[in-house]
């Protein structure tokens, strides 16, 4: 009795300890179940409170996003005189006219894109152009071209006639039908790989701008910019001006402006030592004279301009050693990166302008004896000048003489030093 008596004490305490473990397991499974639910409201309520937050930051973002004006692009298109020969790069008409536009309009922001190239044609600038609007967007192309395309109407009247001699050949050796099917190969072929002119169609200087004025045109509709074109200071070209009137493009001819500020001024001040380029003074009066008629024309443009109250001081250009120093390593960057180019003479000549206007006459002289020599003594303006015209500013009319009869010497069919020997040789 008393051994069963044992057991059943045992077994009801076994009992009892059992149901006190088990009790233990559902008060601490509760317990976590309970913490749980309170991480898990928590995170809730600080999930809710960061993306209340984050909205409301995204709202005041927005807000003060929308009160920043959108930068508007401009691109200036053309040959040396848009790239700035003359003087530094960053004294071109596009970065000052840059310049101007920011002063001049506080609460916008605009970009002046440089796509000047010195000696392009304007097939050249219209594939720049078109490369540039593939990947950047812009507000206004400006285009200033016509001067560099005489090479190239040369070529294609040359193989205009070879092409028409095979023509003709063919035609007597093949039949009709033949014949016709060849005629309508180059008459309707694009040649897309390298923009060739339908040579057929060409006959003229008048054709190959039209062509090509045509093909900007209709690139800078595509890519929804207004386009400006404009004349040289000294030149408006009649075939341009006529396009321009016949699609209603702006076009701007400086010639009149020019001519004025040559008659008040010295015209010397204005020109590079070439003198067929502008330096400093010169572009900042053209990208003055430019500001104008944008704002004349602001409407037609879809733009909003103030007018022309703030200047560009003559104090700003040069203002630093830094700055000079940046101006000059550029440079001679440019004439490191084209010392096997036939561009490296006209980078040395450039170099050589930019050392005339800080003053530096011997390093100017220098270049333009390293850029003539450079060059074999190429019948070129820009080349040939700068030389006899740096001998004639300091009053050395016999050094000028002696060295038009070097570049003679060398180069008996440069023109532009015969012409300024006869010059010399009758004003002795």
């Amino acid at each position: 009795m008393l051994h069963l008596l044992k057991i059943t004490k045992l077994a009801k305490s076994g009992f009892v300890v059992k149901i006190i473990f088990v009790q233990k397991i559902k008060t601490t499974f509760a317990k976590k179940y309970l913490y749980l639910v309170v991480i898990g409201v928590v995170a809730l309520v600080m999930l809710e409170a960061l993306l209340f937050l984050w909205g409301r930051y995204l709202l005041w973002q927005r807000t003060t996003k929308s009160d920043i004006p959108e930068t508007i692009r401009i691109v200036c298109v053309g040959d040396s005189h848009t790239f700035g020969v003359g003087t530094s790069v960053v004294y071109s008409y596009p970065a000052q006219l840059e310049k101007l536009l920011n002063l001049n309009n506080p609460n916008q922001k605009f970009s002046v894109v440089n796509l000047g190239i010195p000696g392009a044609s304007t097939r050249y600038q219209f594939k720049e152009l078109r490369s540039f609007l593939n990947t950047h967007d812009a507000k206004l192309i400006i285009l200033l071209t016509g001067r560099n395309n005489a090479l190239e109407v040369n070529r294609i009247s040359k193989e205009k006639t070879y092409i028409l001699g095979c023509i003709k050949s063919h035609l007597q050796a093949l039949r009709s039908f033949k014949f016709l099917r060849l005629l309508f190969k180059y008459l309707f072929k694009k040649d897309t790989s390298d923009d060739r002119i339908h040579i057929l169609n060409e006959k003229s200087y008048a054709e190959y701008m039209n062509l090509y004025l045509q093909a900007i045109r209709k690139l800078c509709a595509d890519k929804s910019a207004k386009l400006v074109i404009l004349s040289y200071y000294n030149s408006s070209d009649t075939i341009i001006k006529e396009f321009a009137d016949r699609y209603s493009i702006t076009y701007i001819d400086f010639t009149a402006d020019f001519n004025l500020l040559f008659k008040a001024e010295d015209k010397s001040r204005f020109l590079s030592p070439d003198l067929s380029h502008l330096n400093r003074l010169g572009y900042k009066f053209f990208a003055e004279q430019l500001y104008n008629y944008l704002f004349f024309n602001q409407e037609q443009l879809g733009m909003k301009l103030n007018p022309l109250l703030e200047k560009i001081k003559d104090t700003d250009f040069y203002k630093d050693v830094k700055e000079i120093e940046y101006i000059i390593n550029l440079q001679q960057k440019r004439i490191e990166e084209n010392k096997n180019d036939e561009n490296y003479p006209f980078e040395l000549v450039h170099l050589g302008h930019i050392y005339v206007e800080l003053g530096n006459d011997t390093m100017a002289k220098e270049c333009y004896l390293k850029a003539l020599i450079a060059s074999n003594y190429c019948d070129n303006n820009t080349l040939v000048s700068p030389i006899i015209n740096w001998y004639l500013k300091k009053r050395e009319t016999h050094e000028a003489l002696k060295i038009c009869e070097e570049i003679l010497q060398h180069n008996p069919q440069n023109s532009i030093a015969r012409y300024y020997k006869q010059w010399l040789s009758s004003n002795l």
